[in-house]
């Protein structure tokens, strides 16, 4: 990422530390400008900030942003340890920026000499839902704690993935969303993975891919060009969850064509599934 990337994390963290929450206790906060005495591969490197950080499970987790290669421009990495150093749960330093909007991403590879790995990655992918991640860095320090919370499930994913471990993590039946912003079907606080899941259980169950308000079938119309194609609608505007945010569950997406998509979001408030469906079969 790029340095001022790392600078805006830096300061989501060091502002978020001061409002003092409860769901997250920074016990250390160190912008010290080089790492030294934590970990062999970090030691000696230029350091935005680190910070130990104790959710309310009683978890401690490092979060690390330094410099991993100088004199290059894209060369920030956030990296997070066990409170113990003795491991890197994750080396992130993939982000998109949209219109100042961040997305870190990340893909979980495991590379053990046990021929374990397949079930590895079947066990992680399980649990986080897939095996690529895309975590928001919000704009808004009051929804740092969302960022925090896809950190910390990160790391708890990877150790029990790289381990094996009998007792899994609470799997997830939704994705964190933003708060008191309506950026439609494309927002930064909607996770694409959920209606890729979507679009599965609804191959699993009908075995295609049809517009849940008109019917229409991409793959029927055009063939392979439209093999597997179709829009995911978020029934419940972002502008209508709580303000502590919600979480969005499959059961929330409607799949429908492009041009049912927007009609749905043809005026405000956004059209209900039902009223749609209603002016088609008044129009037929």
């Amino acid at each position: 990422m790029l340095p001022k990337h790392a600078e805006k994390i830096v300061n989501l963290l060091r502002d978020f530390a001061e409002l003092g929450q409860s769901q997250f206790t920074f016990l250390e906060i160190d912008q010290s400008r080089e790492l030294s005495k934590f970990h062999k591969s970090v030691d000696g490197k230029p350091c935005k900030g680190r910070y130990l950080i104790r959710d309310s499970t009683g978890c401690k987790l490092w979060i690390i942003i330094f410099e991993q290669y100088q004199k290059q421009p894209d060369n920030y990495y956030l990296v997070l340890f066990p409170e113990s150093k003795t491991r890197r749960f994750a080396e992130i330093h993939k982000i998109s920026d949209t219109n100042s909007e961040l997305t870190l991403h990340w893909t979980y590879n495991p590379t053990k000499q046990d021929r374990m790995n397949p079930k590895r990655h079947a066990y992680f992918t399980q649990a986080f839902l897939s095996d690529t991640i895309n975590i928001y860095v919000p704009n808004n320090v009051f929804e740092a704690s969302d960022f925090l919370t896809e950190l910390f499930f990160l790391a708890e994913s990877r150790q029990k993935a790289d381990d094996l471990d009998k007792n899994m993590p609470a799997i997830r039946d939704g994705f964190p969303e933003g708060k008191l912003k309506e950026r439609l079907h494309l927002a930064r606080e909607r996770n694409a993975e959920l209606a890729y899941r979507a679009k599965e259980e609804a191959l699993r169950l009908n075995g295609c891919l049809s517009c849940m308000c008109c019917g229409f079938n991409f793959f029927e119309k055009y063939g392979e060009l439209g093999k597997g194609y179709i829009e995911a609608h978020h029934t419940k505007p972002v502008s209508e969850l709580h303000e502590d945010g919600e979480t969005t569950k499959i059961e929330d997406l409607a799949l429908v064509c492009s041009n049912c998509h927007r009609m749905l979001h043809r005026r405000r408030p956004w059209l209900k599934m039902h009223e749609l469906v209603n002016l088609l079969s008044v129009s037929k």
